[in-house]
């Protein structure tokens, strides 16, 4: 680790034991953590503590890591660091285990949802993506976050990857043409089934109404691969984690997976389906295939084998629950259909939320990640979060309340009473 002294106090920021990961607040002159310190190892190695000790004895190759690639509709909010937060944590305790993780992060820039968006700003969804993604690289600077590869679903580079990914697809018979109709949700970009929505039509996630569509699309036959995915989350217990996760997902399995639509009629935005340029590929389909075309080196030939010898298969996905079903479900039965191997695992982990609801640009319920980094800084920023929520549970942020700081393990209480430090306060909900 690196060690740092401040004061009478020495400092490690992240430090590794037995494969897994633990950020400390205060170190005694011996070098033993405080009880906070040890408090939150405990918090923390709830979490994805199989996938660490999973990695302590893989091979010294390179291995992606990844995060979500965040949509840019608007500008990233806490939701999207504290993924990344989380992610770059495993990362670094990686590396310093003699690992050789490629941390990828990125944006997704296709989609219907980003044309709007441009549209409502008076901009071409090129120019649009361009600036979002754009912040989203100047957060992640600020946050000290350090990644290896930056996807964005615009780069031609990518574009290739997803077309030579779908015609493989395709070759293998499992992409139909059909008629479907149904309940459509743009901030998910999903049709959703009836039993899943409040009100028989609003989306519980956006709390907006679903509108209804009736398209002629390319499927992707998901149903013919309910053995198998069934097989894989029964077999292999730690694919999804944590537990409250892998059971959602053998839930959804069990009750009998449906072909999805992969393809969109009336959506310029985004890549061409390669047999039909009438219609373009579903933003899942392409924003999934990231992870990896991300693993390709400047000068690479843009194939898939290419792409998957520079680290593919990831041994873990870090995600927002919310976006379980594409990562835990699709996501491998697309894999299993191109012939390519499967991510080691998939942690979805909970809602980080405010005032009690998901926060979500959609919502405007969003938490300014800039003003944090701006009143607090980076380091404490990135430890309360990390400190303050149990790995895998939904976290609820507010201002007010008791003073639950990276300052109160680091400084003590008397000091901080003088100082008058501003005060953070976060608390997560057992069993969300």
């Amino acid at each position: 680790c690196e060690r740092r002294v401040v004061g009478d106090w020495n400092m490690n920021s992240a430090f590794v034991i037995g494969g897994e990961v633990g950020f400390l607040g205060r170190l005694r002159k011996d070098g033993l953590a405080s009880q906070g310190g040890r408090r939150f190892l405990s918090r923390w190695s709830k979490g994805p503590r199989p996938f660490l000790r999973m990695c302590a004895g893989s091979e010294d190759s390179p291995f992606a890591i990844t995060t979500p690639l965040f949509y840019v509709n608007a500008e990233p909010h806490m939701g999207s660091a504290y993924t990344t937060m989380a992610t770059d944590a495993i990362s670094r305790s990686l590396r310093m285990s003699g690992k050789k993780p490629v941390m990828i992060t990125g944006c997704d820039e296709h989609g219907d949802k980003i044309r709007m968006s441009a549209e409502k700003l008076g901009r071409s969804p090129r120019d649009h993506c361009d600036r979002i993604s754009s912040e989203f690289i100047n957060l992640f600077d600020k946050l000290g976050i350090d990644y290896d590869k930056f996807c964005r679903t615009t780069n031609p580079v990518h574009e290739a990857i997803v077309e030579q990914f779908m015609n493989r697809v395709w070759d293998n018979g499992d992409i139909y043409k059909s008629e479907y109709e149904g309940l459509y949700c743009t901030g998910c970009e999903e049709y959703k089934d009836t039993k899943d929505l409040v009100n028989k039509d609003q989306c519980p996630v956006h709390q907006t109404k679903c509108e209804s569509r009736k398209e002629e699309n390319y499927f992707f036959a998901l149903s013919k691969y309910q053995n198998q995915i069934e097989k894989l989350l029964e077999e292999n217990p730690d694919f999804v984690q944590p537990t409250r996760s892998r059971n959602e997902v053998l839930s959804w399995v069990k009750s009998g997976l449906r072909d999805f639509s992969v393809s969109r009629a009336n959506n310029p935005w985004g890549i061409p389906v390669p047999k039909d340029n009438t219609q373009t590929i579903y933003v899942w389909f392409d924003a999934l295939l990231g992870y990896i075309s991300s693993l390709l080196e400047p000068g690479d030939e843009p194939t898939i084998e290419n792409a998957i010898a520079r680290g593919w298969p990831a041994k873990v996905h870090i995600i927002g629950k919310d976006i379980l079903r594409f990562h835990a479900i699709y996501w491998p039965a697309m894999l299993m259909s191109a012939g390519l191997e499967l991510p080691e695992v998939v942690f979805g982990h909970g809602f980080l939320t405010k005032d009690g609801l998901k926060m979500g640009k959609s919502l405007g319920n969003t938490l300014d990640p800039f003003a944090l980094v701006g009143t607090y800084g980076a380091d404490a920023t990135r430890y309360f979060f990390l400190r303050s929520i149990e790995f895998g549970s939904d976290g609820d942020y507010n201002e007010v309340g008791r003073p639950m700081t990276c300052m109160e393990h680091l400084v003590p209480p008397r000091t901080m009473e003088k100082l008058n430090m501003p005060v953070l306060c976060c608390c997560y909900r057992r069993g969300s």
